[in-house]
């Protein structure tokens, strides 16, 4: 799929919005996880001894631009590495690669080589002073929906894989999200936010006016055997851990253009509805509208506290 004009804008709007461009330097740099040129990630870590508990991050860009350089500033990675947790962003197939490598639907590129990301960082935590059982996992807009697809997918470590990276746990302590899309099911999304457009880039079609939409809400019957594997939203099940969805908008908006719609929190307010009915705790916040039990915090603080609270009682189970 060619890089479309609106996607290139929408990075740009995220890059500008983000204080991106890091000056801190990665403890280390583009550590490959794959054999592909764009499985590589960048890993910061805190003064000490460790273990540290790991946050990993995926950059936004509509899985079709964006770099592991754009996603935090360095204040907010500070705030992390001061707490004593480990940061880690990754780069990742976008989805016209995931295309040519035969992947379909090709959202499952950027989404496995996440899990890939996640796997590796578990066989190495050892080498590198991480703690293993204690990663959670955040993103922004196409980065946040794969954030959710890592954190609310069962399971999917192999023990007997001849390859000692697949043996590795695929599941995380904690999903925190900005801007996130939460189902891939166009039924859904029209239910949800029937303005926007967005969705059928992760099956290979155009999203960007209401009738390439149609289009894909056309094509529904041929991809609805994916979305239990592939949507967030149907991936949600009692044993998910603790999410926080945080949206920068209002529904009350007076300006309410594409991007806005992309990033609406009418995608957060379908998806808590259905993760309580669930049983899974998830905190939603967007403007005028904070997260209970988060009035005067943010995502980031939700992190550090579902990382410490992983952290802590990792320490009660291990004392004699």
């Amino acid at each position: 799929m060619k890089t479309t004009f609106l996607t290139l804008i929408l990075a740009l709007a995220w890059l500008l919005q983000s204080s991106s461009c890091l000056a801190l330097t990665p403890w280390l740099a583009d550590v490959a996880y794959g054999d592909k040129p764009a499985q590589k990630f960048d890993l910061y870590k805190p003064q000490g001894a460790g273990p540290f508990p790991v946050l990993m991050y995926i950059h936004a860009g509509g899985w079709q631009s964006g770099d592991k350089k754009w996603f935090m500033g360095d204040p907010d990675i500070n705030r992390f590495l001061d707490a004593g947790i480990a940061v880690v962003s990754i780069n990742y197939r976008f989805l016209g690669e995931a295309a040519k490598d035969g992947l379909f639907p090709p959202v499952l590129g950027p989404f496995h080589d996440a899990r890939r990301a996640l796997q590796t960082l578990r066989h190495r935590a050892k080498e590198w002073a991480l703690d293993p059982a204690n990663i959670a996992v955040a993103g922004s807009s196409a980065g946040a929906c794969t954030a959710l697809w890592l954190a609310l997918s069962p399971e999917t470590a192999d023990p007997q894989a001849a390859d000692p990276v697949a043996r590795m746990s695929t599941r995380v302590v904690a999903a925190g999200t900005h801007g996130a899309q939460t189902s891939l099911d166009p039924a859904q999304i029209r239910q949800w936010n029937p303005e926007t457009a967005y969705g059928a880039r992760a099956f290979g079609l155009w999203d960007v006016t209401k009738e390439q939409f149609e289009a894909f809400l056309k094509k529904r019957p041929e991809f609805e055997k994916y979305f239990a594997t592939v949507s967030p939203a149907a991936l949600l099940s009692p044993d998910d851990p603790p999410i926080f969805l945080a949206y920068g908008s209002a529904l009350d908006e007076p300006k309410k253009d594409a991007n806005y719609y992309i990033h609406s929190p009418a995608w957060g307010i379908g998806f808590e509805k259905l993760a309580k009915e669930k049983g899974v705790v998830c905190h939603l916040a967007y403007k005028g509208h904070p997260a209970e039990g988060y009035e005067n915090r943010d995502l980031f603080d939700f992190l550090i506290e579902r990382l410490k609270v992983a952290a802590a009682g990792a320490s009660r189970r291990s004392a004699p």
